[in-house]
C-alpha cells in the first residue's frame, strides 16, 4: 500500500525508500476497491503506463551478480496486449510484469522469460479478476522465479540484469511500456524469498508483517507490542 502526498509515495516499511510519481496523469493511488483476497482490501492503485521513481533502492547489487530481490503485487490488469511491465529500473535491467499478450514475465535485458500461463485464459475463469504476481532473483544461483498465485509458474536459470540506476514502479528502463490496470501490495526484498512465504503473501499476508503475527512489523516495534490478541488499554479491541 501506499500514501500519496505532493507525488510522493511513504515506504510503508522501516526503510524509508519512498517513491516520487512522475506521471501524476497516470497513476492515481488511493482508488476505492483493492484485492479482495489481499490485507488492504478497501484500496489500491491504478496505473495508465504511470510511473513511480524509487531513487533509494539501488540495482547495482543485482546487477553486479551479488544481490538478490523478490518482488510482488496484487494485480488487476485491464490490458493484457503486448508488454506491460510493473517492476523495472532507471536503465534497461529488470523489467517484470505481463508480456506477449498474456504471460507473467522476468525479463534482465536479454534473459528474457515467459511464465507457463496465459493469463487470459485464466483470468476468464477467475470470479474478480486478482492475481497475486512474485518474481524472485536469487544472485548467488542466478535462478529466477515467478509466481502466479502463490505457485510457481516458471524457474530456471536467468542472468544478472545489465543496465544501472534504480527501481522503478510502471515501466521498464525509466518507464515505458507500463503495466495498466489496479494494483495492490506493491513490495520488494533484497532477498529471496521462500515458496511458502509467497504463498502466504497470495492467501492474504500482508508484506508488512515478517513474522507472521498479524502485526505489522514497524508498528508493533514502535509502540512494544508482540501479542496480537493483547488489548493493554482495555478498550475491547484487540491489537
Amino acid at each position: 500500500e501506499a500514501i500519496s502526498v505532493n507525488r510522493t509515495v511513504t515506504d510503508k516499511g522501516a526503510w524509508g525508500n519512498n517513491g516520487t510519481v512522475t506521471r501524476p496523469d497516470q497513476t492515481t493511488l488511493g482508488v476505492d476497491g483493492g484485492a479482495p483476497a489481499g490485507p488492504s482490501p478497501a484500496t489500491g492503485a491504478q496505473f495508465a503506463d504511470g510511473m513511480i521513481n524509487v531513487p533509494g533502492v539501488d540495482v547495482t547489487p543485482i546487477i553486479q551478480g551479488t544481490g538478490s530481490y523478490t518482488m510482488s503485487a496484487w494485480l488487476k490488469p485491464t490490458d493484457l496486449g503486448g508488454d506491460k511491465f510493473l517492476f523495472g529500473q532507471s536503465s534497461q535491467g529488470i523489467h517484470n510484469g505481463i508480456r506477449n499478450n498474456g504471460f507473467l514475465h522476468q525479463a534482465h535485458w536479454g534473459a528474457d522469460t515467459n511464465g507457463a500461463t496465459n493469463l487470459n485464459d485464466y483470468l476468464a475463469a477467475d470470479e474478480d479478476g486478482w492475481i497475486h504476481a512474485a518474481w524472485v532473483y536469487d544472485g548467488a544461483t542466478d535462478v529466477g522465479q515467478i509466481y502466479l498465485d502463490g505457485v510457481i509458474d516458471w524457474e530456471g536459470q536467468k542472468n544478472p540484469p545489465q543496465g544501472s540506476g534504480n527501481l522503478i514502479i510502471g515501466g521498464r528502463n525509466g518507464g515505458g511500456v507500463g503495466y495498466v490496470g489496479l494494483v495492490d501490495e506493491i513490495a520488494v526484498w533484497s532477498d529471496v524469498k521462500s515458496v511458502e512465504y509467497i504463498a502466504a503473501l497470495a492467501n492474504g499476508r500482508s508484506p508488512l508483517d515478517e513474522d507472521g503475527n498479524g502485526l505489522p512489523d514497524k508498528w508493533a516495534a514502535d509502540y512494544g507490542v508482540t501479542d496480537p490478541d493483547g488489548d493493554e488499554d482495555g478498550d475491547g479491541l484487540t491489537n
